[in-house]
């Protein structure tokens, strides 16, 4: 994959704000509420499968290395945290939403969206699950892990996937619209 100078200035964006959405957190247990939801939703629905897989692959070695763009910090030690595995359902769920990116269906993004939210829940709650049963001496079962991690914030986060949903409409026709009208403005400039 080749990528033009206009591809790593959009990706160093959607990085910028899945990194500013992870610091907008409210805690209200081990699982902080924050906006990274959005940024989830949204970075895969404008650069697709591919370059949605580097911003988020970037997002999470940086976050392992030390820099501190998770929601509580960073390090290593990160991986031991409870909600880490929110953070790998990220990444899978940005490749099931970025398949939708060449659809232009808005209820084809919401059906993906939602997917990768019932993703990015299953791979958090077996995550935290574990950790806390094995690694921390927690006695927690799935159901009070759900109803710890996962219903406290599910109406949030389908309302976050409908809104992300409607603002990459938004972005898309201007985005898209742009491209269109440069492309007929220089073909215009070769006319004879």
């Amino acid at each position: 994959m080749k990528l033009k100078i206009k591809d790593l200035a959009i990706m160093a964006i959607m990085e910028a704000l899945l990194i500013v959405c992870s610091k907008f957190a409210f805690n209200i247990g081990p699982i902080p509420l924050t906006l990274q939801t959005f940024a989830v939703f949204i970075i895969p629905l404008i650069l697709g499968v591919k370059k949605s897989i580097i911003v988020f692959s970037l997002y999470i070695i940086m976050g392992i290395a030390g820099l501190p763009v998770f929601s509580k910090g960073g390090g290593f030690s990160y991986v031991f945290e409870p909600s880490f595995g929110f953070i790998i359902g990220f990444f899978i769920s940005s490749i099931i939403i970025g398949i939708s990116s060449n659809s232009n269906k808005i209820y084809s993004k919401y059906i993906t969206t939602t997917i990768g939210l019932l993703v990015i829940n299953i791979c958090g709650v077996i995550y935290m699950y574990l950790i806390m049963n094995y690694y921390l001496g927690i006695d927690k079962s799935f159901i009070d892990v759900i109803s710890l991690a996962v219903l406290p914030f599910i109406s949030k986060d389908f309302i976050t996937a409908f809104l992300a949903c409607i603002i990459y409409s938004r972005l898309s026709i201007i985005l898209y619209h742009r491209e269109k009208t440069n492309i007929s403005n220089n073909m215009n400039m070769y006319d004879i």
